[in-house]
């Protein structure tokens, strides 16, 4: 650690200390580093880190100046986590690079995003089960789990990572694995924004070229019954499909708006269509879009109007029954903003033990994702509406990566008793000042308190 910052807290001491830019109101860039997609945020100072020396650098500033901490990567989290207000905002976008190892081992810098990381091993004929958008960060979507196209046949993102790089609040770079500090390493596998932060991730990859991938579109008023028969068949479906189905909000085409079930199919091309037709007779179908296309295809190009402020929650189920349907159908009549995914998992999703990674939920079949989308002024009481729904359907538990106004409860379900017990264990040894905290953080002690300074100088005081 490079000792004048940490005692001078300068700007221009800071900018001597690091290889990337610092950015502070008024540099040309720095708006734009502090805005992320669900929020806008005025940091004091970004640093822009190129390696891990930055982001110890960065740490140091914000001790020394008693300043709180957001750490950036594709900036796509629900509640705006990416940035912050009068605090350090640690960017590590710069951070890339996308390098193939052996043994289809790939070296993903966390700055990456997942469209360029897709890309990138397509042209190599390898894959990562990563996500469904292309401008997300591969930092961000690590942090909690990572719920992509293939996670039933190649289960989790963090499932196939065998290592990865990180800076712990009192400054130390660690590299881990299974075997060099299997605790932290399991604690990186769905909480690591409560742990450090993370420079890079060694991840392997699968050999895929191509998927089948689409919509099949059926009308809104068949709604109910093509959520059951879906349903229905992810019991005894090949884990080669990964599928979701989608209610976009009603004030879109009056209402009338197509139930939409996205398919992505691995495995043999010759027999991806016979895995795919039992989806085409739950109704009248009217528009058959799966087609073969190159895995890095399937990523989302988002886009969202600058004042929109989505509301956003989300939640594991066993079984989507006539009640779970009901309830959302009738929700969706009163709340026209709101849009629904409903996303199966169970195959190599759920054959990782609960307690192999911090991600513990394991069981659950399916996930539903909900969001309410449009700017406070047209979203009115809609918000009000959504939670109350929310109250009434009582997940299993959540993910931490969709939750756009997290509470004390989402805590809870994100992390059951057991793994918060066993994350506030490993977080009083890596960080014991809770420097590295949100509401979806597990504290180190569940009765903590005490005052930022207080909190980088417990943590940081080992490295004087």
């Amino acid at each position: 650690m490079t000792e004048s910052v940490l005692v001078s807290g300068g700007i221009d001491t800071l900018r001597r200390a690091v290889t990337g830019e610092v950015l502070v109101d008024g540099d040309q860039g720095y708006a734009d580093a502090g805005r992320v997609i669900m929020a806008e945020g005025s940091p004091r100072v970004i640093v822009r880190c190129t390696g891990a020396a930055d982001v110890v650098a960065a740490l140091q500033y914000a001790e020394a100046n008693d300043l709180p901490i957001a750490v950036r990567s594709g900036g796509h989290h629900a509640a705006g986590f990416g940035t912050n207000d009068g605090g350090v905002l640690i960017d590590v976008r710069p951070m890339n690079e996308v390098r193939l190892l052996p043994d289809n081992i790939v070296r993903v810098g966390t700055g990456a995003v997942w469209g360029r990381v897709a890309e990138r091993l397509g042209k190599a004929g390898l894959a990562i089960s990563s996500g469904d958008t292309a401008g997300v960060g591969v930092g961000g979507l690590m942090a909690g789990g990572g719920i992509g196209w293939m996670v039933r046949k190649h289960g989790l993102a963090i499932d196939n990572v065998v290592a990865a790089e990180l800076v712990t609040a009192d400054g130390s770079v660690r590299r881990v694995d299974a075997e060099q500090d299997p605790e932290l390493f399991w604690g990186l596998r769905g909480a690591a924004g409560s742990l450090g932060v993370v420079t890079s991730y060694d991840i392997a990859a699968t050999e895929r070229s191509t998927v089948h991938f689409g919509a099949l579109l059926y009308p809104w008023t068949q709604a109910a019954q093509v959520i059951a028969g879906w349903a229905e068949y992810q019991r005894t479906a090949p884990e080669e499909l990964t599928s979701s189905l989608q209610l976009a909000p009603t004030m879109m085409a009056d209402g009338q708006v197509p139930v939409a079930i996205t398919v992505c199919v691995t495995g043999d091309p010759a027999h991806r269509d016979a895995i795919i037709e039992p989806l085409r007779h739950l109704g009248n179908l009217l528009t058959d879009k799966v087609t073969e296309v190159p895995y890095a295809d399937v990523f989302e190009r988002m886009e969202m109007p600058a004042d929109w402020r989505p509301r956003i929650r989300n939640g594991f189920f066993d079984a989507i029954g006539d009640g779970l349907s009901d309830r959302l159908l009738e929700a969706r009549k009163r709340i026209p903003g709101m849009a629904v995914e409903i996303r199966a998992l169970g195959g190599a999703f759920g054959s990782m033990p609960a307690d192999a990674t911090a991600f513990a939920h394991r069981d659950a079949r399916f996930m539903v994702n909900s969001i309410v989308v449009g700017s406070p002024e047209q979203q009115g009481s809609q918000p009000e509406d959504f939670d109350a729904l929310w109250s009434t359907l009582r997940p299993t538990g959540a993910y931490v990566n969709f939750l756009s106004h997290p509470t004390d409860a989402d805590l809870e379900l994100c992390y059951p008793k057991a793994h918060r017990a066993r994350l506030a264990k490993l977080k009083q040894q890596v960080d014991p000042g809770h420097v590295f905290r949100s509401p979806l953080s597990v504290p180190p002690r569940p009765e903590w308190t005490g005052g930022r300074r207080h909190l980088m100088r417990w943590a940081m005081r080992s490295r004087r």
